[in-house]
């Protein structure tokens, strides 16, 4: 809407006669028409309103007539074309409004006034939320600690996610004691967590941890049944021995049934391991595990928060998450990654690793010469899902033919969450979410990744 009719050409009787205002008056419209704001910016349909006092710009309106979407971030938001990803528009922020720059003739003079004044600051604070985002929305003091370049001229108290405190809320919590093991694997936490009322795509409703008391490098596992703990433990200690030439020595849990199997029990026996656990009704000597399982939920609910994702996602998130945090700093380890920390220590395997992505976002994944034809699309629209564990490439998942894709062939938009375009179908997708026959749908590479430990 504008007051000034000189702008807007050609003028047309306007099918809006009256509009209503924020204090609950209303006020006539005269006319509408057409205006040309940039080279690429151009509004049908913009109301005369000779009672205002600024010019508005309606963000529904815009983004439905021009196909687009508009990124507001704390000083700036930009508007983007779907099709071409390509920005056709920014507005910098004056006290608590969004001003779009009408002296500008085209996109590149509207990037120009987005970078000038403190426009390094700018880039600078978008890299720093966009990392955010890629790791799990870790917390801004081990983020500085991984990328102290980035915090060069940003002071990290001027940082505030709403995600994470929505994700992350808790009550006010006692300091732990730490008393390290010297070496790795000397002792083993662990825990196991659910059932959850909503099943992960494979059918899982639990996860078990295995946490190293040195380097506090996590291994996690999705389950269907609790009494899958006997065969993982037995698993993960093989993996220990041939990986790292390494012996475990102490197993930290609690009282749980699944630890106190005569099968687990006689596997400790025989390996001469040590089974260590809490009193009654006393968790918290086994801290260490269960502050681990909080923080993993904690970056789980943030990501699903952040990409509007279905909770049946979480198996996919919570890998994700184990993934995320083995490779970010602890203080617990002098600012250390678990996985530094455990490199740093024994001669390890290597570890596949990929750039971080934001969880949740639109994957188009590449599709080769056998999966297509030369007119139709070569890509596939997916959601990424998280990272490979035994390959070098990332998991996306496609709903509509609940197809996982491991691939290095893909391009991100981070900035697009791909459930946020199909907000009128997930209602429905919802719905249908919950009716799925885990087992029968998921593929053959997802299934046979429940039983692998994740790091």
């Amino acid at each position: 809407m504008t007051f000034d009719s000189g702008q807007v050409s050609p003028l047309r009787p306007s099918s809006l006669k009256i509009v209503s205002t924020t204090n609950s008056n209303t006020t006539p419209v005269i006319r509408e028409g057409s205006l040309t704001l940039t080279d690429t910016l151009n509004l049908d349909s913009v109301e005369v309103v000779p009672s205002l006092d600024y010019n508005l710009l309606s963000v529904s309106q815009i983004t439905a007539s021009l196909s687009c979407i508009v990124i507001f971030w704390p000083e700036f938001c930009v508007i983007k074309d779907i099709q071409t990803r390509q920005t056709i528009g920014c507005g910098i922020k004056w006290g608590k409004l969004y001003y779009l720059d009408l002296q500008s003739k085209d996109s590149n003079k509207l990037q120009q006034a987005l970078m000038a004044d403190g426009s390094e600051g700018e880039k600078k604070k978008y890299e720093i939320w966009l990392w955010h985002r890629r790791l799990g929305h870790v917390s801004f003091g081990y983020f500085k600690k991984l990328f102290p370049s980035l915090f060069a001229k940003s002071d990290i108290s001027s940082f505030r996610c709403d995600i994470c405190e929505l994700a992350k809320s808790h009550r006010a919590s006692f300091s732990l004691i730490l008393n390290k093991s010297l070496l790795p694997f000397m002792v083993i936490h662990s825990d196991v967590w659910g059932p959850s009322k909503v099943p992960t795509l494979s059918g899982s409703r639990w996860f078990v941890t295995f946490i190293d008391d040195c380097t506090i490098m996590t291994w996690l596992c999705l389950m269907k049944t609790k009494d899958e703990v006997n065969l993982l433990f037995k698993k993960f200690h093989k993996m220990i021995e041939t990986q790292y030439i390494a012996k475990v020595r102490v197993l930290r849990s609690d009282n749980g049934g699944e630890y106190q199997s005569s099968d687990l029990q006689k596997y400790l026996k025989g390996h001469d391991i040590i089974h260590q656990t809490t009193c009654s009704n006393t968790p918290q000597q086994n801290g260490v595990a269960k502050w681990k399982n909080r923080h993993l939920l904690e970056v789980v609910c943030a990501s699903l928060i952040a990409a509007k994702i279905p909770i049946s996602y979480w198996g996919e998130a919570i890998t994700s998450a184990a993934y995320l945090i083995n490779r970010v700093p602890s203080s617990s380890i002098d600012f250390q990654t678990p996985l530094q920390a455990l490199t740093n220590v024994v001669a390890a395997l290597t570890v596949p690793n990929v750039p971080p992505r934001v969880f949740g976002c639109v994957a188009f994944v590449h599709l080769h010469k056998h999966q297509c034809t030369k007119l139709t699309s070569h890509a596939l629209q997916c959601v990424f899902v998280g990272y490979a564990l035994h390959k070098k490439g990332y998991r996306c998942y496609h709903p509509p033919t609940r197809r996982m894709f491991i691939t290095m062939d893909v391009v991100f938009h981070e900035d697009s969450m791909y459930f946020s375009f199909k907000s009128e179908l997930q209602g429905e997708y919802q719905k249908e979410i919950q009716t799925l026959d885990y087992d029968y749908h998921i593929s053959e590479v997802d299934e046979y990744r429940q039983s692998e430990l994740v790091n």
